[in-house]
């Protein structure tokens, strides 16, 4: 039997940062369930290729949390000024699409800016408190062209959920909003760079992403591997792990999904049973490739056409070259369900289809390995009942001095800096 002060459950980087921030001055525990540290901010190894589990990348915003980051990273890290684009119409032009309507084809680009001048000059086209639903949100802000030719698509394919009942909660910082002149000098003159949260991001130089779960988890004296959580007992302090018997604690990190969470807690009430039971998110199934001969600087690129299967499709080794063998490239490739199953046999094909299609491949003999990763739990669905379920759920967490932080624990959309963030906040709570 195990007993501690503080249990962490989840060895993500929301675990890893509050163990650091108590290394020393609180006994603790963390449970991780793999048998590595990182949780989704890891990397996978296969014949000769690093692959993440998607496109993590760091954008460092606040300065404790970025000296920590680049601090434990130790000199293994690049500053990269982002590249991203969008394909549609059978064109690239930069992201973001609302301010960068150069590569579009003439009548897609008038009728982009002439819809997104109509709903400015509204006078309506303030962000919002977050409750109005996407497809109404986008034209109001964007207008008609923009919101028909690349926001409503995209969002679609990305949420897998119906845009009529998506709130807007989580848009800012995540969706730029350009000023008039912006959309018009991006659709007639200059290249717009300045846009969106991660104009410039951080990359390990070695190891992929997983290297900074690695670096903060090697001092880290209470990580335990393959310990998985089963059932908790906050009121009696006492959580069960498969194969290993009870852990007692005083007091209760969680980063798991909230969902998953308050349904293994077997004292959670009723009523907070049912608010979690609410909660929605979709599944992100990544195929990673290993390619030869490919010629591309592009980091990332949105694809909102229904000729596409995959929302993004990003170029990690442009992130890094010590991610491939000399001479090869990485892709990630990222498709969204509700939750259903993907057939992956039928899926990988349709990929290779469309990374011919948008010429980011030129043959299927090009490439020479695959890894597909599945993402259980990858956005969580903002919607009324999301809105109406948490503050249920958290005022019973807060009754219980329990704390559950990171984009799954506190269900929502968020960075990994944000995540690292929320870990030092909430050991900085449990040592006042």
């Amino acid at each position: 039997m195990l007993k501690t002060d503080v249990l962490i459950i989840g060895g993500g980087l929301a675990g890893l940062a509050a163990a650091k921030a108590l290394e020393g001055k609180k006994d603790y525990i963390i449970a991780e369930r793999e048998n590595r540290p990182g949780g989704l901010a890891a990397t996978v190894k296969k014949g000769g290729f690093h692959f993440d589990y998607s496109g993590h990348l760091l954008h460092l915003r606040w300065p404790r949390t970025s000296k920590l980051i680049l601090d434990a990273l130790a000199g293994n890290c690049r500053r990269i000024k982002r590249d991203a684009r969008i394909y549609a119409h059978k064109s690239w032009t930069p992201y973001p699409f609302q301010a960068n309507l150069s590569g579009m084809p003439a009548k897609v680009k008038a009728e982009c800016v002439s819809g997104f001048l109509k709903a400015y000059n509204t006078g309506e086209t303030g962000p919002g408190d977050g409750s109005e639903v996407f497809s109404r949100w986008t034209r109001r802000v964007f207008g008609g062209g923009i919101s028909r030719h690349f926001m409503l698509p995209y969002n679609a394919k990305l949420w897998q959920y119906p845009l009529e009942r998506l709130t807007t909660e989580w848009c800012a910082p995540f969706v730029p909003m350009p000023r008039p002149e912006e959309v018009i000098e991006g659709a007639y003159g200059k290249k717009s760079e300045g846009l969106g949260y991660n104009t410039v991001f951080h990359y390990p130089k070695r190891g992929g992403i997983g290297a900074l779960a690695n670096a903060l988890a090697m001092k880290s004296g209470g990580l335990r591997l393959g310990l998985q959580v089963e059932s908790v007992n906050i009121k009696e302090g006492v959580a069960n792990v498969r194969h290993f018997g009870p852990i007692h604690f005083k007091r209760l990190i969680n980063t798991s999904p909230l969902n998953d969470f308050v349904a293994m807690t077997e004292d959670a009430p009723a009523a907070v049973k049912r608010a979690a039971a609410r909660l929605r998110h979709n599944t992100v199934y990544v195929l990673n490739l290993g390619a030869r001969g490919v010629r591309q600087d592009m980091h990332w690129g949105y694809f909102p056409g229904p000729e596409f299967p995959f929302y993004r499709a990003g170029l990690a080794s442009n992130f890094s070259k010590e991610l491939t063998p000399d001479g090869c490239a990485s892709f990630y490739i990222e498709l969204a369900t509700a939750g259903a199953a993907l057939d992956l046999a039928s899926a990988e094909t349709a990929v290779i289809k469309g990374l011919k299609a948008c010429g980011l491949l030129q043959r299927a003999s090009q490439v020479v390995e695959k890894l597909w990763l599945k993402i259980p739990c990858a956005y969580v669905i903002y919607n009324r009942e999301r809105a109406e379920a948490l503050p249920v759920i958290n005022a019973w967490l807060k009754s219980k001095k329990t704390q559950s932080i990171g984009r799954y624990g506190a269900w929502k959309y968020s960075f990994m800096e944000e995540s690292v963030k929320e870990g030092l906040e909430a050991a900085a709570r449990l040592m006042k």
